[in-house]
């Protein structure tokens, strides 16, 4: 072999024995760092562990953590949460707290679970009012109360208004959280249980016997509270508002004005009497035929110089007084026969 070729063979191995050597001491340090942290065994759950349900060996078990990542409270014995029912939901791989746990014989109690300073106002609801079913316990509702029209108590129109937000669903029927899983069945409740303020609760209780109450969900994150201004019949289809209304009475009051002062100018006028043309009368002779006009009131042929067109009659009314003025046939003592005037014989 030739002497290159022997070099290059024993740097291949004295390379790999240098990275041999150094891989062997960093393993052997990592093991002795390993060995020099101290371990403590607590209980981790195994699975999703909901409240109240008691707790047995199949759903825990025991594992080695650091000491220094050991929560306070950590269960490090079995008789220590055995027949036990945890206060809250308990999750997969999480660390068994005795302060997550009621005491032993010792049964859930929802009431125990209000804030303090708040209280628990329940309220009716079906599933128009609930969110078709969808709300469940931790959920943020917005209550939006719906007065109907009572002119009785003073409540000229319907209106709605939205008088809480921001307002958390405590429980559900008898359901005060959800299950660890989020698979529970879903159902319309009949109640829901509200965490609210004594005054807020005072409200709720005076809105119940005014209008009907509705719950509307929002966004777990969002905390922003508006204004709500009620909103009636009026506002819903478009109609005027207050400041229109007064403007509708000043242009009703001068269309009045106007009308009224138009009846009085056409009232002040004689009325226009229709006139009904004279009688006339063809005469026929051997000749000739002629033709005479005789008055309708009177029967007295007009004079040939009346022009037809412009007759009127010999009655008329005097307007201004309403007395009527008649120079119809004569039948009075200077025609003591009582004929008609003209003799058509």
């Amino acid at each position: 072999m030739r002497p290159k070729s022997l070099l290059l063979l024993a740097l291949a191995l004295g390379c790999g024995l240098v990275a041999s050597i150094g891989i062997s001491q960093v393993l052997d340090s990592n093991n002795k760092k390993q060995a020099s942290i101290e371990t403590v065994p607590i209980y981790v759950a195994l699975q999703n562990i909901n409240l109240g349900d008691p707790v047995n060996d199949g759903m825990v078990s025991l594992q080695e953590w650091p000491r220094d990542k050991v929560p306070v409270g950590a269960i490090t014995k079995w008789e220590e949460i055995e027949s036990r029912r945890p206060k809250t939901t308990i999750f997969q791989g999480e660390p068994l707290n005795d302060g997550k746990f009621l005491a032993k014989g010792e049964t859930h109690d929802p009431i125990s679970g209000i804030p303090p300073g708040m209280r628990l106002k329940t309220v009716s609801v079906d599933a128009r009012k609930s969110a078709a079913g969808l709300l469940s316990p931790g959920d943020r509702v917005d209550v939006q109360l719906y007065i109907p029209q009572n002119e009785r108590q003073g409540i000229p129109h319907a209106f709605t208004k939205i008088i809480l937000q921001n307002i958390r669903v405590y429980a559900v029927d008898q359901t005060v959280q959800r299950t660890a899983e989020g698979t529970e069945e879903r159902s319309v409740a009949k109640t829901l249980s509200l965490v609210v303020t004594p005054q807020q609760a005072s409200r709720m209780t005076t809105a119940e016997n005014m209008g009907e109450l509705s719950l509307i969900p929002r966004h777990p994150d969002d905390d922003l509270i508006v204004d709500d201004a009620e909103q009636s019949l009026e506002d819903i289809f478009a109609r005027s508002d207050s400041s229109n209304r007064e403007k509708e009475r000043a242009a009703f009051d001068k269309s009045d004005e106007d009308i009224e002062a138009s009846l009085r100018k056409d009232m002040s006028h004689n009325p226009t009497v229709a006139v009904e043309p004279p009688f006339r009368m063809k005469l026929i002779f051997p000749n000739e035929v002629s033709q005479v006009d005789f008055d309708n009131t009177t029967g007295e042929p007009l004079e040939a110089e009346d022009d037809y067109n412009t007759y009127r009659p010999t009655d008329s009314v005097d307007m201004e007084s309403g007395e009527e003025e008649s120079s119809g046939p004569d039948f009075s003592a200077d025609n003591p026969d009582g004929k008609f005037p003209i003799d058509f014989e």
